[in-house]
């Protein structure tokens, strides 16, 4: 395969916002564009995900619509859809079509616009990534799986109430500092574990925000790059692993682990040929609070039960040894499900050039890793990159 870079980032404000779902599109494009010097350059693809802009907008062939809104016409234009995890797969699908050698340069847009619709309307398109015939027609929600996960983790490794709270304050601490997050608002333990019950043992402050927005990056090959000279802002990417697992929570082998990020890392990490203990800065999917602790131990950062441990003594924060989610994460960032994981991937860059917000700036990083959900846990990307 041939090398493979980003070599710009966009990225809008997330929260509930008034521009249409291709106006949002249209300013992280055109921003990642900016970045890398590309405005003016023919584009070979156009790649955009997003989890369900027919059902949260009204518009369909997306894809096509923003390679005429662009001006990339006659380049290629495809949609990608993994549910939650869609801008990660069109991240992969970019980063393959110029790895295989059938594209130089590529534009990837992560994009949802969740906000045109009531919250109960929201909440039933977004249950459609989950078993109808297992979990919804019987009323189970994601926030209900999440709450069933939170529970029995809780009965297997003794994570308290308070504990669990940790998550989400440091997640705020950070949104607070992150100028384009949904939440930028601290928030305490006490905040957490006394607020409304979503779904036991789940509070309001335990589930992230139904967010609008969008993130893009432009990937390009080596010789792109050289060509237009910008070697000294592109990050390399390393490794790319994608992993599934059955649709339903009750045929999964356990509660307490996704059987999808664990493929997915250990593909990841092969074609890096890296070890989890390498990595100095990552943006893993914490939709619920919980999932920060799954996520970082299916990764491979700790073993089982023992994650809890490095929020508490810090290690996790954007001055620890293994900084998670210095952006604010779903929870604080927000996430509109089609570009979140385009965005972990542009902050993850950010970090990687030191350019991140004041304050998320995490100590000379290296090599960072971002990791994307798809459905309730069962469609799963992880990537890891590295400074060119």
């Amino acid at each position: 395969m041939k090398p493979v870079y980003v070599a710009g980032v966009g990225m809008t404000p997330f929260g509930v916002l008034e521009e249409s779902i291709l106006e949002l599109a249209e300013t992280a494009a055109y921003e990642a564009m900016a970045d890398s010097g590309t405005i003016e350059h023919k584009f070979d693809r156009v790649v955009v995900g997003s989890q369900n802009p027919d059902e949260f907008t009204g518009m369909g062939h997306l894809s096509t619509l923003l390679a005429d809104r662009l001006g990339m016409v006659p380049a290629g234009a495809t949609r990608v859809e993994t549910g939650p995890s869609s801008g990660s797969s069109a991240f992969e699908v970019a980063y393959a079509f110029v790895a295989a050698g059938l594209a130089d340069l590529v534009l990837a847009i992560g994009v949802e616009k969740m906000s045109s619709v009531d919250r109960g309307t929201a909440s039933r398109i977004l249950a459609k990534m989950m078993s109808l015939e297992n979990e919804t027609r019987y009323g189970a929600t994601p926030t209900a799986l999440a709450a069933m996960v939170t529970r029995r983790y809780m009965h297997d490794f003794g994570l308290t109430r308070d504990e669990l709270s940790l998550v989400p304050v440091k997640a705020h601490r950070n949104g607070a500092k992150n100028p384009l997050a949904h939440f930028q608002k601290e928030i305490s333990v006490e905040t957490v574990s006394n607020g409304r019950i979503v779904s036991d043992p789940l509070t309001l402050y335990d589930c992230c925000p139904t967010s609008d927005g969008a993130a893009a990056l432009v990937v390009m090959s080596k010789t792109k790059m050289r060509e237009l000279g910008c070697s000294d802002r592109a990050i390399k990417v390393l490794g790319v692993g994608h992993g599934t697992d059955y649709h339903a929570v009750q045929h999964r082998l356990s509660l307490t682990s996704f059987g999808a990020t664990v493929e997915a890392a250990r593909n990841a990490f092969g074609m890096a040929n890296l070890h989890p203990s390498a990595i100095d800065v990552a943006e893993i999917h914490d939709a619920f609070s919980i999932l920060e602790l799954v996520n970082m131990e299916d990764i491979g950062f700790v073993d089982s039960g023992k994650a809890i441990g490095l929020v508490r003594d810090g290690s996790t924060q954007v001055e620890g040894n293994l900084p998670i989610n210095p952006s604010g994460g779903l929870k604080a960032r927000g996430h509109p499900t089609g570009a979140t994981g385009i965005a972990q991937i542009r902050d993850v860059v950010l970090q990687l050039r030191n350019e991140s917000p004041k304050g998320l700036q995490v100590e000379s990083p290296e090599l960072a890793l971002t990791h994307n959900i798809g459905g309730f846990g069962n469609n799963m990307v992880v990537a890891i990159f590295g400074a060119a």
